[in-house]
């Protein structure tokens, strides 16, 4: 739109400051520049530009959306943004998809994320939360050209120190190398280490470590992290509590030493709740064997994902987290994304499933990537009001299977509720859409779980 073409925009230019403000928050930082280049530099939408209400949230990236050539361009206009409007923005996420550095991606030296970093330190004095995200291709065979540099966490450290009303910086899958002497944003005492408040370190961010990761003992404001088992002990996990640890993502994917398994136990997991006592834990296991010590008793399991497993669940174990966990648990997903039309092995799963949902006041997601009934279904969605309820298609099996206790309330009655509504796949999500409250279908093609889950 031309700066003639809003001006005959009568509605837009008498608009209040305050709406014309909130308009402007709910567009991209691409949007904005837009509308600043269509009218100009002087009037009330512009005025409006130059405002924290306009700036309140502003997102960089994701750069694996487009091309690595379009990526240059978009960093070099993101800086020109910065530097225009900076001082208006609070918040600012950054989602990097290649090098954060100029050596491996081919950036000119003006157009890395290094350089975003100081002209954010410079221009952005009102800064209260900055999350840096760092993204590798699918498939990427030089993970090393993704290495932080030691600058960065420079960088970063002078902007805890320059931007007074900074609160939390957010780091997801920083890559880093371990080797340095100095790791920067885990430095003790150090500005940027004080005002960490989110960390998610994954396999990649983890490669070239060994043993257990105490240098996050001096993160003090941590309020949330993400991290491989094998990584964390008691003592790591308890002095992060001390200080301000809130929730905890546990991701196993190989198994552990006996030792290590005999820590974060049941005592463990009772001295958590009494010195932090809304603490909240998820935990992801893939390629491990699931045996019933992994799920202690007083851990405040939220999220529950079971990927890939190499022993099936029994209804033995499956009973075990209900009883465990039935005041804390909010998902459960347990599935296999590298194959297809697996069979669960313990035949008695599905019931030990329904009696889950009927056990768990907080359950709001179950996701089920193996065989199951149309009764079996039906009884989970009538057991709680499921936000989510995700069964692939092909697991489904139309017919009902469940024998009915004898004091069930008209049992023959409910029976035949059970055979004509789980008769078909039309029937099945009729049904269940009537009984959760909303739109409800089984999905096409196997139940697949993210790499990095976000919770």
């Amino acid at each position: 739109m031309s700066h003639q073409q809003l001006k005959e925009c009568s509605p837009l230019i008498t608009l209040p400051s305050v709406v014309v403000s909130k308009i402007l928050s709910y567009l991209t930082w691409h949007e904005k520049l837009a509308t600043a280049n269509a009218i100009g530099i002087n009037g009330m939408w512009a005025e409006a530009l130059r405002s924290t209400e306009a700036w309140n949230f502003v997102r960089y990236g994701p750069e694996l959306e487009e091309n690595i050539y379009f990526a240059e361009a978009s960093r070099k206009n993101f800086a020109a943004c910065v530097k225009q409007y900076g001082n208006f923005m609070r918040s600012v996420c950054l989602t990097f998809g290649y090098s954060i550095a100029n050596s491996s991606s081919g950036f000119s030296i003006d157009n890395t994320g290094e350089h975003i970093l100081k002209l954010l330190q410079k221009r952005c004095t009102n800064l209260a939360t900055l999350l840096i995200e760092q993204e590798i291709p699918e498939g990427c065979h030089d993970v090393l050209s993704y290495y932080w540099p030691t600058l960065v966490g420079i960088v970063l450290d002078h902007i805890a120190i320059h931007c007074k009303s900074l609160k939390s910086i957010i780091l997801y899958q920083p890559v880093i190398n371990w080797s340095e002497d100095d790791i920067f944003i885990f430095s003790t005492n150090k500005p940027v280490a004080m005002k960490v408040t989110e960390l998610e370190l994954t396999f990649m961010s983890l490669l070239n470590h060994d043993g257990k990761l105490h240098l996050l003992k001096n993160l003090t404001g941590l309020k949330k992290l993400t991290i491989r088992r094998e990584k964390v002990n008691n003592e790591i996990l308890l002095h992060l509590v001390r200080n301000s640890l809130q929730e905890l993502t546990l991701y196993q994917e190989e198994e552990l030493p006996y030792e290590d398994q005999k820590d974060l136990g049941e005592d463990f997991w009772a001295e958590v709740i009494k010195i932090c006592p809304k603490f909240k834990t998820d935990l992801i296991l893939r390629c491990v064997v699931v045996l019933k010590i992994l799920f202690p008793p007083n851990m405040p399991l939220r999220n529950l994902v079971l990927d890939f497993l190499a022993n099936v669940m029994t209804k033995g174990i499956v009973d075990h987290i209900s009883d465990c966990y039935k005041d804390t648990l909010q998902r459960f997903t347990y599935t296999n994304s590298f194959l297809e039309n697996q069979e669960m092995g313990d035949t008695r799963l599905p019931t030990a499933l329904i009696s889950l949902a009927q056990k768990c006041s907080k359950l709001e997601t179950i996701e089920y990537g193996f065989p199951l009934s149309s009764s079996s279904i039906l009884l989970i969605a009538q057991s709680q009001k499921l936000k989510n309820l995700v069964v692939p298609s092909v697991e489904v099996t139309y017919e009902n299977d469940l024998c009915m206790d004898n004091s069930t309330p008209n049992k023959e009655e409910y029976n035949n509720f059970l055979k004509l509504a789980g008769s078909n796949k039309k029937n099945l999500e009729s049904t269940v859409s009537h009984i959760l409250g909303y739109q409800w279908t089984l999905i096409d093609g196997p139940l697949k779980v993210n790499e990095r889950i976000k919770f």
